[in-house]
């Protein structure tokens, strides 16, 4: 399956992003501020293929003690701000609130009110590795995109337990997808933050601030150095991925975009505009009459 490597910002120096031309990029409404201009850079940089994830800073507020996600103001900050990069970027894709510590239903109905404002087919949301299996597979259900978050008694990465939640959660996502037989499709799958166990299981994307905070340690390798660092922990990953599993086959990242398309195609023809070419009926030979509903059509 393909893997999809992201760099969280901000990045320093500013112009330093440029090095990472064609990547994929994670920016947070915690630390929008300290973005400046990168923000911008970071929709003009992204990989036609890649992901612009618009994080809703629940992990900064966690680890600072603080659960922002029942403050009004700020819900209502990061979805016009997340709105807004959705818009400019189409590339984008939104994670949605969510209380790392909280309980299933309090992230469920936090999600089902924020997906009134933001674009459900461009949400992510989070599945904490505390919360139960069968919550996980009610949000596959749901979204076509997900993301695992450490928590709870899984909160530290790479433990043993934290491995075998990890695996316990892929089998059940398989039999679940085998049991439906075709009437459900695999979400894409994101890993926050434990960007260095993506290789170790099937996560189509991952992503870490490690690049950010600590390609100076490779400054003295010479000019073009994050570039270098990006590309090494890309490659640890890459050797994991192969071609497009069946599912993203199924669930084109951009998907949307054809969506929308198809959306104001039909909207125009409704009006009236003849957008695509009219139906060419074929040649009747002898013994065959075309069916009324295909002269109906043309």
């Amino acid at each position: 399956m393909e893997k999809t490597t992201i760099y969280g910002l901000p990045l320093n120096p500013l112009s330093a992003l440029e090095q990472l031309k064609g990547a994929s990029f994670c920016v947070s409404y915690a630390t929008r501020r300290k973005l400046n201009r990168q923000l911008d850079d970071a929709i003009r940089l992204v990989g036609e293929n890649g992901v612009l994830l618009v994080d809703n800073g629940a992990y900064s507020a966690w680890r600072c003690g603080v659960n922002t996600m029942t403050d009004e103001s700020y819900l209502e900050g990061f979805a016009d701000w997340a709105n807004d990069i959705l818009e400019r970027c189409p590339q984008a894709v939104a994670v949605l609130p969510d209380v790392i510590d909280g309980t299933e239903q309090d992230n469920w109905q936090l999600a089902c009110e924020m997906m009134t404002v933001i674009d459900p087919e461009r949400s992510m949301a989070v599945w904490h590795m505390h919360e139960s299996i069968g919550y996980l597979i009610h949000l596959c259900e749901s979204f076509g995109h997900i993301a695992f978050g450490s928590s709870g008694a899984y909160a530290k990465v790479e433990t043993p337990e934290w491995r075998a939640r990890i695996a316990e959660a892929f089998a059940a996502i398989d039999k679940w997808e085998l049991e439906s037989e075709g009437a459900y499709v695999r979400p894409r799958i994101h890993m926050m933050r434990a960007q260095s166990m993506a290789h170790l299981f099937p996560f189509d994307s991952s992503d870490s601030t490690n690049v950010a905070m600590n390609h100076g340690r490779y400054r003295k390798t010479g000019e073009g150095h994050v570039g270098r660092f990006a590309a090494r922990v890309d490659a640890k990953i890459q050797a994991s991925a192969g071609p497009a599993a069946e599912h993203q086959v199924k669930r084109p990242r951009l998907d949307h975009i054809e969506t929308a398309n198809l959306q104001t195609v039909w909207l125009l023809e409704a009006a009236g505009y003849q957008v695509r070419p009219p139906l060419e009926l074929p040649t009747e030979p002898d013994g065959f009459e075309i069916p009324d509903f295909l002269r109906r059509a043309a």
